[in-house]
This record gives C-alpha cells, structure tokens and sequence, in this order.
C-alpha cells in the first residue's frame, strides 16, 4: 500500500477536508434551488449563489494543497495520476452544479408552478448521486470491497435521472409554453442532469483505481 492510501498523513488528512467541504458546498448549492423554487431570482437567491460560489472556492484551494502535498512526497506515479484524475473529476462536478445557478439568474428563468415539484426531484436525485460519489471516494481510504458498492448506488442514481429528464422534457414540450421559454428549461432539465453524468464520470475512476488495487 502506498503513502497515499495511508491514514494519518498529510494527504489523507487534506482530502477529508476536501470531501467534508464539497459535502458541505453541494448542501448551499440545494438548499439555494429551494430558496429560488420558492421565491424567485431574489437578493437572498443572489447572496447564497456568492455564499455558494464562495465554498467552491474555498475546494478548489483545498484540491491545490492536496495537488502540492502529492508531487512533494514519494508517492507511485500511476497512483498519483489516479487520484489527481479522480479529485479533478470530483471538482467538475462542483463547477456543474454552480453553472446551473448562473444559468437560471443570468438567463433570469421563471419556472412554471407545476414543474418545480418534480425539478426539485431531480435536483435532489442528482445531488444524491454526487453525495454517493462523495462517500466512494471516502471508501478508497477504508474499505475496497465496497467501493463497487457505491459505484452501484451511483449508477442507479444516473439511469433514474435520465428517466426523469425525458418525462420533464416531454412535458415541456407538450405544453403551451412559448417555444423560447420551452428551450430554455429544456437546457436547464439537461445541465441539472448533467450533475449525475458527471457523479458517474468519478465513480467510474473509483471503480478503475479499486480494481487495479485489488489485483
């Protein structure tokens, strides 16, 4: 076993930090969904998409220390090339779900009543999936075996998702909504469900790195 997958070392220590504070990062990022379901492009929307954009970043400088700490220490080239491939795949999913609350204020969207239950399905399928994805990573550290697990629940997470987008999609469609307003929340169904294609994207790296481990 190599110095990265060793607890109680600087690199692991920097990753449950990164992991807790992402963890932390796709919470704002629901909770500020639910604030503009229920009260539109407002000033509080506006702050919690900066509060949002703020912990992304405060990530993105943990992803740079744990960068650093990697490329100083004797660590196996192919398995610092895994995990610097796993923790960028797991900071694109974070820059999705940001794009999809620049969407909706500069585009200024106004979502119909009888859509925003089941988008607010999908939002949280999607976020559910990443959360999965969060902890497969954490699983790396104690428990190989049960990574695929989480690859799994991952998985099944996404196919759902794609269901539910073709269902809205068609229902926006089939509907008397303006043609521009109906691209519009069609591009938005598909970035939000670009949040679990992107989950799958690093529980598929989980998976590659567990198997070769495993060997």
């Amino acid at each position: 076993m190599d110095f990265f997958f060793g607890k109680k070392n600087a690199v692991y220590e920097k990753t449950e930090k990164y992991l807790n504070r992402i963890r932390e990062t796709i919470e704002m990022f629901r909770k500020t969904m639910e604030n503009y379901f229920g009260n539109g492009i407002s000033r509080e929307f506006k702050e919690m998409i900066e509060n949002t954009h703020l912990s992304e970043s405060m990530a993105d400088d943990l992803r740079r220390e744990i960068e650093l700490e990697m490329y100083q220490k004797s660590l196996i080239p192919e398995s610092r090339g895994d995990i610097l491939g796993l923790i960028e795949a797991t900071d694109a999913v974070l820059n999705k779900a940001q794009s999809v609350l620049y969407q909706i204020e500069t585009e200024s969207l106004n979502i119909p009543q009888e859509l925003k239950e089941d988008l607010l399905k999908l939002i949280n399928n999607n976020i559910y999936a990443f959360e999965g994805a969060i902890e497969g990573f954490r699983t790396l550290f104690h428990s190989l075996k049960d990574v695929r697990e989480k690859v799994k629940e991952v998985d099944k997470r996404e196919s759902s998702s794609d269901r539910m987008e073709r269902d809205l999609i068609r229902r926006v469609f089939s509907s008397g909504y303006e043609i521009g307003q109906k691209i519009l929340l069609k591009d938005l169904i598909i970035e939000i469900g670009n949040i679990s294609d992107k989950s799958e994207e690093v529980t598929d790296r989980l998976n590659i790195i567990a198997a070769k481990r495993m060997v």
